[in-house]
């Protein structure tokens, strides 16, 4: 089984997407949900800055477990609505997966090497 190796993931989304992911948390028990949507109300003000396409997708941090409300929270709303944005978060995720898993093969494959040496 494969883990990220740091407890925060790095995510890019739109202003659209981030937009659904608040809508999606504002649905939410606010207790549950506060600390979160602030994060990414701070985090979104980078799409209001001057030299910043609105369209072009920009970089959020969050803890997994952020992200895990998100993805929740996500699931609740229509399959057609977030099916775009939940493949896009899919596919982030298992590309910073499997690049931390890359940083570890290169020794792997340096032992394999010695061994048929051997």
């Amino acid at each position: 089984m494969h883990h990220l190796p740091t407890a925060e993931l790095q995510i890019y989304l739109t202003l659209e997407q981030s937009s659904l992911v608040l809508e999606a948390l504002m649905e939410q028990p606010f207790k549950k949900v506060f600390e979160v949507i602030g994060a990414l109300n701070v985090q979104a003000q980078q799409f209001y800055q001057p030299a910043v396409e609105k369209n072009r997708a920009q970089l959020f941090v969050l803890s997994k477990t952020d992200f895990s409300l998100c993805i929740k929270a996500l699931g609740e709303l229509p399959y057609n609505r977030v099916s775009g944005l939940i493949q896009s978060l899919h596919q982030q995720l298992h590309s910073q997966l499997f690049a931390s898993s890359d940083v570890a093969a290169p020794d792997a494959v340096d032992d394999t090497q010695q061994e048929r040496v051997s």
